[in-house]
């Protein structure tokens, strides 16, 4: 690996680490393109090439996601009861898809990227032109107090991120708030919690490959479809800089945060828009 590759891989860390602490997803919306870049340089291509994001993707926000969450339990913002009853069906729900794409040859990276465009489209239009009303009505009063609505966007989550390689929170939140009437900035925190937990799960799968057809690609120090040569750079500037998006999301008011967070959605939607081109 050249210096400049481990510089650049650095800052995405930094960046990534920043705004999931701030926004309190899993960072995946900056992940995501940047691992595409990269991986192409290494001549991956196909269904190889949706595999490697994913697994990437998904690994370096187990640890992204651990640092927010602990930044969450010291400033007293975690909710661990609606972290695990959304986290573990999604949980659950991740690690079978992800064991069914490992075997599959059809998941192209057309379908990745036409998912990806629905799934940023659909969060930029929501947070931009829509207003979450700041009185909780009679149907999310009763979706707060159950238990299947959670489970339902749980099963959900985990499914979306395990064929997108998002953590979650790019569904989570937006259902959060605006479907169950959840404060923003408690949103935030059940939402990293929750990614985490599903995220190690597709690690999981990812990590162990027995069965499956071998792998003919190697990264730096890999491990199943995961290169720790091209993660730890990535973490070390998350770790670094997580703490103090979280510092800074708990500053903002929360109609600045849903602003930053649909205006990465329309950055992400025109790169996406001439990625077609």
């Amino acid at each position: 690996m050249t210096l400049t590759l481990f510089t650049l891989l650095c800052l995405v860390g930094l960046i990534n680490g920043f705004y999931s602490g701030l926004m309190g997803t899993g960072g995946n919306i900056i992940l995501i393109p940047a691992l595409d870049l990269v991986l192409v340089q290494f001549g991956f291509e196909g269904e190889e090439l949706v595999k490697y994001i994913i697994a990437h993707s998904l690994f370096i926000t187990v640890f992204n996601g651990f640092a927010v969450v602990l930044k969450q339990y010291r400033i007293k913002n975690l909710y661990p009861k609606k972290i695990f009853l959304i986290g573990i069906p999604a949980a659950l729900a991740a690690f079978v898809v992800s064991e069914w794409l490992k075997t599959s040859t059809w998941y192209s990276k057309t379908y990745f990227d036409i998912l990806f465009f629905f799934l940023v489209l659909t969060v930029c239009v929501r947070f931009l032109f829509f207003t979450p009303k700041m009185e909780i009505s009679i149907f999310q009063k009763r979706m707060q107090d159950g238990q299947w609505g959670y489970l339902g966007l749980g099963g959900f989550t985990g499914i979306t991120s395990a064929l997108s390689g998002f953590g979650g929170g790019i569904v989570l939140i937006p259902a959060l708030t605006d479907i169950f009437g959840i404060p923003f900035k408690k949103t935030a925190s059940v939402s990293i919690g929750v990614v985490m937990v599903l995220a190690l799960s597709v690690s999981l799968s990812y990590l162990n490959i027995a069965g499956t057809t071998p792998i003919a690609k190697q990264l730096p120090a890999q491990f199943g479809y995961i290169s720790l040569g091209l993660t730890a750079p990535i973490l070390l500037g998350i770790f670094v800089s997580a703490p103090w998006g979280v510092r800074l999301g708990q500053w903002m008011a929360p109609k600045w945060l849903r602003l930053i967070f649909g205006l990465v959605m329309v950055i992400l939607l025109i790169k996406t828009l001439l990625s077609f081109l």
